[in-house]
């Protein structure tokens, strides 16, 4: 049988109440770039808040019996609680989002294994002596080219060119791999402006275009690649470059090639940090974007982190 609950009494619950309403108005407050966490925080504070109300007024009781007398719940902290009826809104609007983060976070932790777990801690320890840290990218297959997007929107702040100015360059109203003819690339190889790259909004960007971008780069400037390729392509293969990128569209996992055709395009050094050794691609360029290597993290294969500054 289920214990029932203990009421708090009013002084209790004015207390509780008003630490509540004062940290979700301390966080609202909050300047930050990783506004996921602090909707995530927000949410948290809620539930907390809800509870605290079914503590006071009791689960099961009717409204009349619920209702805090007006008069001292405005004593509290009136201001605040306007203030946070409207995070609250925001906020809900990103539960749905919140709820996946967290989804993924367990699954995460669920594919991770003991050796990609000291892999993890080796890899935080050599970046912390740089004063650095790991950001965690979603294992969706994409995290090389979610890691640097990630990148470009911590360390890069200016920018002329977006959305529109890349449409324009591939005649489309709208981007879509699924309408991409790699053919039409590749037979017109002085037919696409990659400058604009060096100096794009990264809020337009994803990892589609990226992919994009990096099959077209590598298709016009194939003599780069070729060599590398030919260790990917199957027997028999007339034009293994090509093959190569259809697989790169349909989302095959990035390496050593993608990554030095990314620094081509963006314009930035590429340092890729692992236990064992730092390596930069595109040295002669003077921004650079760092991210690290995890060969055994989680049990579905290898992974790209995006790296942040202590």
């Amino acid at each position: 049988m289920n214990e029932e609950v203990k009421k708090i009494n009013y002084n209790e619950y004015k207390r509780r109440l008003k630490k509540l309403l004062e940290e979700i108005n301390k966080e609202k407050k909050k300047k930050t770039i990783h506004k996921d966490k602090q909707n995530e925080n927000i949410l948290k504070l809620e539930e907390e808040l809800k509870q605290l109300n079914e503590l006071y007024n009791g689960k099961d009781n009717n409204n009349n019996n619920t209702v805090v007398e007006q008069n001292n719940y405005n004593d509290i902290i009136p201001d605040n609680l306007y203030s946070y009826n409207v995070v609250s809104k925001k906020s809900l609007k990103n539960k749905a989002k919140m709820k996946r983060r967290e989804m993924e976070e367990e699954l995460n932790d669920q594919s991770r294994n003991k050796i990609g777990e000291e892999e993890y801690n080796q890899l935080l320890d050599i970046l912390k002596l740089k004063n650095q840290s790991i950001y965690s990218i979603a294992p969706d297959g994409n995290c090389l080219y979610e890691s640097i997007i990630h990148q470009l929107k911590q360390r890069i702040k200016n920018f002329k060119y977006s959305q529109n100015d890349f449409l324009q360059i591939i005649n489309e109203d709208n981007f879509s791999l699924d309408n991409i003819d790699l053919k039409k690339y590749q037979q017109n190889i002085n037919n696409f402006d990659f400058s604009i790259f060096q100096s794009f909004d990264p809020n337009h960007l994803s990892s589609d275009i990226l992919r994009f971008l990096t099959s077209v780069y590598i298709l016009q400037n194939s003599d780069l690649f070729v060599n590398f390729i030919y260790e990917y392509a199957e027997e028999g293969n007339d034009d293994p470059c090509y093959s190569y990128c259809q697989q790169i569209m349909s989302g095959i996992y990035g390496s050593e090639i993608e990554i030095t055709a990314l620094s081509n395009i963006l314009k930035k050094k590429i340092t890729v940090q692992d236990i064992n050794m730092s390596v930069s691609y595109g040295e002669d360029y003077e921004e650079e974007l760092f991210i690290c290597f995890h060969h055994k993290l989680y049990t579905l294969g290898k992974h790209y982190n995006s790296v942040i500054d202590l």
